[in-house]
């Protein structure tokens, strides 16, 4: 063993432990989890859009949780025809100006992310927490 090695004993077994307690428990807990995200998500981004007459705010939604191979994903959403030139900005009509975007989604997954960390760290201690290894 090299001065940079070290050996826990028990780690091993605590590993295996844990793997299969997420095997068995994961899904559910994994889903409740990513709906709470996509809940977050959906906050941050009605906060963060424009209000002219509220109808653009109120059509956020959230999908529900799809798997793809072995990945999840949920959908966040909104259907209004002119979500895109909010989004991203547009010309004026009569193309002279130009309207810049409000990125209600960019920013606001932006937020998210920053924050995952330590929300996955929390949710984590938490599983750790509450489930018998």
């Amino acid at each position: 063993m090299s001065d940079t090695e070290y050996k826990f004993d028990g780690l091993e077994e605590w590993e295996k432990r844990l793997s299969q307690a997420i095997e068995s428990q994961y899904p559910a807990e994994f889903r409740e989890m990513v709906l709470k995200l996509a809940g977050k998500l959906l906050k941050n981004v009605k906060d963060n859009t424009p209000v002219k007459t509220g109808h653009l705010r109120r059509e956020w939604h959230v999908g529900s949780i799809k798997q793809r191979g072995s990945e999840y994903y949920i959908e966040v959403y909104n259907n209004v025809e002119y979500v895109e030139p909010v989004e991203y900005g547009h010309r004026t009509r009569g193309g002279k100006g130009f309207v810049k975007g409000a990125h209600m989604m960019e920013l606001s997954l932006q937020e998210v992310q920053k924050h995952l960390p330590g929300y996955l760290r929390e949710w984590m201690n938490d599983f750790l927490n509450t489930h018998e290894l």
